[in-house]
């Protein structure tokens, strides 16, 4: 079953031309074998005799050339059906896929998607001989936000939290919404100090970040600050070992008195 959608939602084009072919295979076929039968049968029966019509063959003929043109027709309308229907399909097929994907709330990747990207690194740095981190960060307070404040606040707060990490990191980083107020970051570099500045660069910008709320309906002003516990690929890591150790220098960071990171070799 993984075949077909793989084609028709992939290459609706590819998926129309096949039908289209097939179509027009199928159905002159059978009509230019059953012309080859009756003209060598009209021809063994009249051939030499006086009673050959060549009038009439020519009107068989013609039959025979006109549903080779209507088959001809309608496998092409069929394809341009096809093809659009495969199209819609495709769009929707996408739309869904991106939507399983991605966290509904930030439009970061989600913590599967995450995992399967970052499972995928790990091959890539082994050959490479790159540097692999792994980083988790969390929301300083955040129930005390989302109490005192409510839930929609809370959603600004991690929602800006994601925009500004985003903001922070380069193309090549990846990021996710791990659940709830966690997010988590995964960092190949060729230099094992890039980390390092990457981190740093998102304490410095998480000291002073404020978001606007409303409350007794006055302007305020809330603190967003992040603790953050971060790794490195060791041999033989996966993707579970090195979120232990990011988890756990990340309660080290907690522990600290938040605001602060943390880095567990």
């Amino acid at each position: 079953m993984k075949r077909i959608p793989s084609i028709m939602l992939k290459k609706p084009i590819l998926l129309g031309s096949i039908t289209f072919v097939v179509n027009l295979f199928i159905s002159t076929i059978p009509v230019l074998i059953l012309h080859e039968k009756h003209l060598e049968q009209y021809m063994n029966t009249f051939g030499l005799s006086e009673f050959f019509d060549t009038k009439l063959l020519a009107e068989q003929q013609g039959i025979v050339h006109s549903a080779l043109f209507y088959s001809f027709v309608f496998s092409f309308i069929l394809a341009i059906i096809v093809t659009l229907l495969a199209s819609f399909l495709k769009k929707s097929y996408l739309e869904v896929e991106n939507l399983s994907h991605v966290d509904g709330l930030t439009g970061l990747y989600n913590r599967l998607m995450f995992m399967s990207v970052f499972q995928k690194e790990i091959p890539k740095v082994k050959r490479n001989q790159h540097h692999l981190f792994l980083v988790i960060l969390d929301i300083d307070d955040f129930k005390p936000i989302n109490d005192t404040y409510g839930h929609l606040v809370g959603d600004d707060a991690i929602k800006i939290t994601a925009h500004t990490l985003q903001s922070l990191l380069r193309t090549s980083d990846t990021i996710a919404r791990f659940g709830g107020d966690e997010f988590i970051i995964c960092i190949v570099d060729h230099d094992k100090d890039t980390v390092s500045t990457i981190v740093n660069r998102i304490l410095n910008e998480f000291n002073s970040k404020m978001i606007p709320v409303i409350r007794n309906h006055e302007k305020q002003e809330i603190p967003i600050n992040l603790s953050i516990g971060y790794t490195a690929y060791k041999n033989d890591d996966d993707f579970k070992t090195m979120l232990q150790r990011a988890d756990q220098a990340l309660y080290i960071s907690k522990e600290a008195g938040k605001n602060t990171a943390t880095y567990l070799a």
